[in-house]
């Protein structure tokens, strides 16, 4: 017998499905706003440079400066002399080490007895050579002095001043001179100025004495003047002032 046939059923196919696609919505983009034109851009050439001209760079603060210490000295040997008041005088000055060396091989052991000293001469009213001064007198100082205080005990006189060393024997050697300078009076002067001065007949009315000449106490007064020099005096009147005009 024969065998029965075999049916075979045929399986569905399963067709595989892609998966699905997720959809992804794009979401409007938002309205750019317009930027407006600036004023640079639309501005005529002519503002642009005006603006330009006038703007400034900020500068960058300077560093303040720190504060130093005067030096001791300025390699320059000087002795300088200054008026305090019509008595008194002050006077610096420097010396440099090259010179005391020098001194010290010149005058050898001369040099360590020698006196530092301060030679102040009355130069009044001459050119002075150094040998012509009217009268001098000398300040020992100290040996690390480099300024002094000069009593004059004259006012009105011109003067000027040598550093130098005083040796043992009384010689001295300059070092240094100074300028001259010249103190003022510790009054009013004796001269008059032309430009103010008075007639002698004003003169005598309003100093001559201002009761009028013809009273009694008026012709006394004038007598006492005119008898006593009064009138002879630069600073009374111009009858002999140094400055009165020639005719």
């Amino acid at each position: 017998m024969a065998k029965p046939r075999k049916v075979l059923k045929k399986k569905k196919a399963v067709s595989k499905k892609s998966p699905a696609k997720k959809i992804i919505k794009k979401r409007p983009l938002a309205k750019r706003k317009k930027a407006k034109p600036s004023i640079k851009a639309i501005a005529s050439p002519e503002i642009i440079i005006s603006q330009v001209k006038f703007s400034s760079v900020p500068e960058a603060p300077m560093p303040k400066p720190k504060p130093q210490d005067l030096p001791a000295g300025y390699a320059r040997e000087r002795i300088v002399l200054q008026v305090r008041d019509p008595w008194w005088l002050y006077s610096y000055w420097q010396v440099l080490g090259s010179t005391w060396d020098r001194l010290k091989q010149e005058l050898g052991d001369s040099f360590f007895s020698a006196k530092p000293t301060l030679r102040v001469y009355d130069v009044s009213f001459i050119n002075f050579d150094g040998t012509n001064a009217h009268r001098f007198f000398d300040i020992e100082v100290t040996p690390d002095a480099r300024s002094w205080y000069i009593d004059t005990q004259g006012p009105g006189r011109s003067w000027c001043v040598d550093f130098g060393l005083k040796l043992a024997n009384g010689k001295f050697i300059t070092i240094l001179r100074s300028n001259i300078v010249s103190t003022p009076l510790d009054g009013p002067s004796w001269l008059t100025d032309e430009e103010w001065m008075l007639p002698d007949d004003i003169f005598t009315k309003l100093y001559g004495l201002g009761f009028g000449q013809s009273s009694p106490t008026g012709k006394g007064w004038s007598k006492k003047v005119f008898f006593s020099g009064a009138f002879a005096s630069g600073g009374m009147g111009s009858m002999s002032s140094p400055v009165k005009k020639k005719k």
